[in-house]
């Protein structure tokens, strides 16, 4: 007979006992109401990661770890405190603008807009390792 919902593996389970140890731990000491506010998390949901029902997301263990100094045994602390900066778009393309010679462009059209804006269509000839030097890339600006 097939069970409903998601099994759980057996280091799911241990953690799953350690969140439920430790959630009842602030739970006496704080409060379920104070402790799922402080997570972040519905009152609820902290009742069923503090008898074992449940397992947190990687979210929820992270902020348990940074506000209660709670070390998870089955979890890296270094990847639970990994931050990462956000790259934007500017970012990745200012090397490969850098890249480009003034011989690898050539002027295709520009054409006016309506909106005072001005179309440029370029062809710039991007020299890589893998590719050969007569690879063409198109790219279209609008300014």
């Amino acid at each position: 007979m097939k069970r409903r919902g998601s099994t759980h593996t057996f280091a799911e389970k241990l953690l799953m006992k350690q969140v439920a140890e430790e959630f009842t731990k602030q739970k006496k000491k704080l409060g379920a109401k104070e402790a799922a506010r402080q997570l972040g998390v519905s009152v609820p949901s902290f009742y069923n990661y503090a008898v074992g029902s449940d397992l947190p997301r990687i979210e929820v263990l992270r902020t348990a770890h940074k506000k209660w100094k709670i070390d998870w045994d089955l979890i890296d602390a270094s990847t639970l405190l990994k931050t990462t900066n956000p790259i934007s778009a500017e970012q990745l393309l200012l090397p490969l603008i850098r890249s480009v010679r003034e011989e690898d462009v050539e002027v295709i059209e520009v054409v006016t807009g309506k909106d005072s804006s001005l179309r440029v269509m370029l062809r710039i000839r991007f020299a890589t390792e893998s590719s050969s030097p007569t690879a063409k890339n198109t790219v279209q600006a609008k300014r």
